[in-house]
């Protein structure tokens, strides 16, 4: 295998190593190493890893480091199978690294991309966003939400929760904080009216399924494991393709319960069975809303026709010890 590194500077462990990783990156994999500022320039940096013959690329950054390169590379390798990754954990929130993340960091992590021989694989289909309608391209990503969930990125992306708040428990804050309106009552109405959502699919058996409505919390992912054992999702068993989603009405009833459950990664029979909670696994969905969506923390506003498209992306090969 053909290894590279695309590392983002900006990234919250990157800036504050002085640059180190970098240094050692460079002299170690030389052209091989690319340092990207801005995702625009991506494009550019993939196919040339591309022409060079590159099948490896270990991503250093966040969630929305990941995200940005998963969506080029799939438009850079369009015409030939995709590129292994290897997830190297340095941003705010690293929900991904915590699924398939490389494992190892700093010295000992490129050392090991030098020598991928035996490395352990899982594949993880991304979440695709499109919006029909619009000359928006597509992005590709592994966890993202709207409506209440959007509301409460904006709250742990705050200056003063990210601050004080490690990286590690950013999920942690995005849940609390979205709750965190119910505690006065000048915005608890806001809070619990949620936003229109509509949206239609077919779950796994094939059977249609959708709703139009209210919502107070909305949330998708292509992940099999979330930080610290919360899993908010339930798939009556189901396993194989497709992404997950978790759809909570406004005005839920026994909301306080259900929240603990989700923290715990529990799914009692009465919240499977209750008609303000929904989740189950789709292959595509299609949503209108007025709300932004956001993905792998990236927030992306609602287009003029409030249409969404989320639909199962491409398999990749995460590679890890």
């Amino acid at each position: 295998m053909q290894p590279a590194l695309i590392h983002n500077p900006n990234s919250r462990r990157n800036a504050q190593d002085g640059g180190r990783f970098l240094r050692i990156a460079k002299h170690k994999l030389g052209d091989f190493c690319v340092s990207a500022l801005n995702d625009s320039h991506l494009p550019e940096h993939l196919e040339e890893l591309k022409s060079k013959g590159v099948n490896f690329i270990a991503i250093n950054g966040g969630d929305g480091t990941v995200s940005a390169c998963m969506t080029a590379i799939a438009e850079a390798y369009h015409d030939r199978p995709l590129p292994a990754i290897a997830v190297i954990s340095s941003g705010n929130t690293n929900l991904i690294a915590g699924d398939v993340g490389f494992g190892l960091r700093n010295e000992a992590a490129i050392d090991r991309l030098l020598k991928p021989e035996n490395l352990l694989c899982s594949e993880r289909s991304p979440i695709k966003i499109s919006w029909p309608g619009t000359d928006r391209r597509p992005v590709l990503g592994m966890f993202g939400g709207c409506t209440g969930y959007a509301r409460a990125v904006r709250i742990a992306h705050s200056p003063r929760v990210a601050k004080f708040a490690p990286h590690d428990l950013a999920v942690f804050f995005t849940l609390f904080s979205s709750l965190a309106g119910l505690l006065f009552k000048k915005s608890r109405y806001s809070w619990m009216n949620g936003d229109q959502l509509d949206w239609s699919a077919k779950n796994y058996a094939g059977q249609p399924i959708g709703r139009d409505g209210r919502s107070f919390f909305y949330m998708a992912t292509g992940l099999e494991r979330l930080s610290q054992g919360i899993w908010p999702f339930w798939d009556e068993g189901q396993q194989g393709s497709g992404f997950r989603f978790l759809d909570v009405h406004s005005f839920p009833k026994r909301l306080p319960s259900a929240l603990i459950n989700f923290l715990r990664g529990r799914v009692p029979d009465w919240l499977r069975e209750h008609e303000d909670y929904c989740s189950d696994v789709v292959k595509q969905m299609e949503l209108i809303t007025d709300s932004d969506f956001v993905m792998d923390g990236e927030v992306f506003s609602a287009s003029e026709n409030k249409r969404l498209l989320l639909e199962e992306g491409p398999v990749f090969r995460f590679l890890h010890v």
